[in-house]
């Protein structure tokens, strides 16, 4: 391997009528405090001057090289940029994303010999709300013969926290190397509309002897209302059935096929209803539970209901289906909900209204405390504060 400041490293942008991103995504790829770069942007089919933007922008940078293609989608995009590159390392960043300028750098010094480095996602998950979000294992190298097989059998799924996708699913944090990235992709399916980065990432992980998991955030996931997470989709659970047929036979043919199988699985039946649920325009009455909430406390009592989130939204659901009316449903974010048609308010109704308990439903045990504490600070006394970890059931 050449020594790390000689090291090329080929950035691919699939590019897809996003004119008003993309020149803060080129322009954080260009300012990185790395620069043996090659910074391939694809234009997949754009009508919106998005190419124009992308050749305007190479003609700054000599590193930026522009293709022009007929729309085919991100995963061809992609492949596209693939088949270009000529570094040794391969990194994804989406056109309406952007990068920290030290991410390049911090990632080929941390790969050293791995097959894969992975690192956090400044993640906006709504318009008005980012978190940091990282692979749920402890920083570290892990090799075959070190701990790789503990990360295989609870990356989707995680039986004991009931934790989905452990490992950051997205392709876009992480550093590969070009090699094995182009004889990964020869088994990927550029048909594939959703969850593509999620195949391509697994298939590479099973062909990997090393990975490293980094916890520090350096890439901006932009949230965008036109995203494909964020519109109907009539035909998303088709689209599913396609990502489980793309990983079936690799997951099988794995030594750890039991457990890769079974996460598989899992991982597909939680899409599934988050599908029925959230991306398939049905009437929300036709909502499957995610929680069920133990609601035997508050059997005969006026209740309020705290929190309205997919917590919240079934325990009401519960609660109204076997005839209780809570005498009030608040969540801090209620102005949200509202606009969704949920009788939602502020929790400073609370002392304006009669009652016996305030059922909390959420389901971390730290958000709940947190509730209870500003609860009490606001004079509700404890006695009349109800919460029980609900019970998940997909």
């Amino acid at each position: 391997m050449s020594t790390q400041r000689e090291t090329l490293v080929s950035v691919i942008v699939p590019v897809y009528n996003i004119a008003p991103y993309i020149e803060e995504c080129l322009e954080s790829i260009c300012r990185q405090t790395y620069h043996n770069i090659e910074i391939i942007v694809v234009d997949d089919g754009s009508v919106d001057g998005s190419g124009k933007l992308c050749e305007e922008l190479a003609e700054r940078d000599e590193r930026i090289k522009v293709i022009r293609q007929k729309n085919a989608g991100v995963a061809a995009a992609r492949g596209t940029g693939i088949e270009l590159s000529r570094g040794e390392y391969i990194m994804f960043v989406d056109g309406d994303d952007w990068i920290e300028d030290e991410m390049i750098e911090a990632l080929v010094e941390g790969v050293n010999d791995a097959d894969l480095i992975t690192s956090g996602v400044f993640y906006q998950e709504t318009a008005d709300k980012m978190e940091k979000r990282y692979d749920e294992f402890p920083e570290g190298v892990y090799r075959e013969e070190t701990g790789l097989d503990l990360v295989f059998k609870t990356m989707i799924y995680d039986e004991c926290t009931e934790s989905i996708q452990r490992m950051s699913p997205w392709c876009v944090n992480k550093l590969y190397l070009n090699e094995l990235v182009k004889e990964v992709y020869q088994t990927v399916d550029l048909d594939i509309a959703f969850a593509e980065d999620s195949v391509f990432l697994y298939k590479y992980l099973l062909r990997c002897r090393s990975v490293v998991i980094k916890h520090q955030c350096y890439y901006h996931y932009r949230y965008r209302e036109s995203s494909v997470m964020h519109t109907v989709r009539n035909n998303m659970l088709m689209d599913i059935n396609k990502v489980y047929l793309a990983l079936e036979a690799d997951f099988r043919s794995h030594e750890l096929k039991e457990s890769l199988l079974f996460q598989l699985q899992k991982w597909i039946m939680v899409m599934c209803f988050r599908a029925l649920n959230s991306h398939m325009g049905f009437e929300k009455q036709t909502r499957i539970p995610e929680y069920i909430v133990n609601i035997s406390d508050g059997k005969n009592k006026r209740l309020i209901l705290y929190g309205a989130g997919k917590v919240g939204q079934d325990a009401y659901s519960q609660l109204r289906y076997f005839g209780y009316q809570p005498a009030l449903w608040v969540d801090k974010k209620f102005q949200t909900y509202q606009k969704e048609g949920l009788p939602v308010v502020s929790p400073n109704e609370i002392l304006h209204r009669e009652y016996d308990a305030i059922l909390i439903a959420v389901n971390e045990q730290d958000l709940a405390e947190k509730i209870k504490s500003e609860l009490s600070e606001s004079g509700i006394p404890a006695d009349k504060q109800i919460w029980k970890k609900p019970m998940r059931i997909w």
